[in-house]
């Protein structure tokens, strides 16, 4: 786990013993006055409080992790490498590319949604992007092992769906 992942687990803990204590609050105040007579304003004055704190917990862990998250990050734009989708096929250059250099794919489909699914040769899953009809989706991302990556289609698009794979080289 890296630093960032660390920081994220942290802040989840922490929050996690605070509602933990919240609940344990909550439960204390709820079983103490079962004998008493139920006063109505002090129940709902207690309720907004509860809701504020819930809200204020909430938004505190919001930006303790959304500074941490990956995307909308460019890696720059190196290596140029366009894709087009059509049904059954992805429409690959046939250029080998370079590893530790960020690659950027512009994708695009002919017909429907397709998915952009890479894979490395132990076919473990780097990245899936959504390929959409009348529009690019730009993606980047830099290969670190050199190899021969794998192709699927992630989204339904037809009968020929289980047949929509591709492979490029990275050297």
């Amino acid at each position: 786990m890296g630093r960032i992942g660390e920081i994220i687990a942290v802040s989840y803990g922490i929050l996690g013993g605070v509602a933990v204590l919240v609940i344990a609050l909550v439960v204390w105040s709820s079983t103490r006055g079962r004998n008493r007579h139920t006063n109505l304003h002090k129940l709902a004055e207690r309720e907004k409080t509860w809701f504020g704190i819930v809200v204020v917990m909430l938004v505190a862990l919001l930006f303790a992790t959304i500074w941490f998250t990956p995307y909308g990050k460019s890696q720059g734009s190196g290596q140029a490498f366009p894709v087009k989708a059509e049904q059954f096929a992805f429409i690959v250059p046939g250029r080998v590319l370079h590893k530790g250099e960020p690659v950027k794919f512009s994708l695009t489909s002919a017909d429907v949604n397709h998915g952009f699914a890479v894979f490395n040769s132990k076919n473990v899953l780097l990245f899936q992007v959504q390929v959409m009809p009348d529009h690019t989706q730009n993606y980047v991302y830099t290969f670190k092992q050199p190899g021969t990556y794998h192709i699927i289609c992630f989204e339904y698009c037809g009968v020929g769906h289980d047949q929509m794979k591709g492979e490029f080289t990275v050297r």
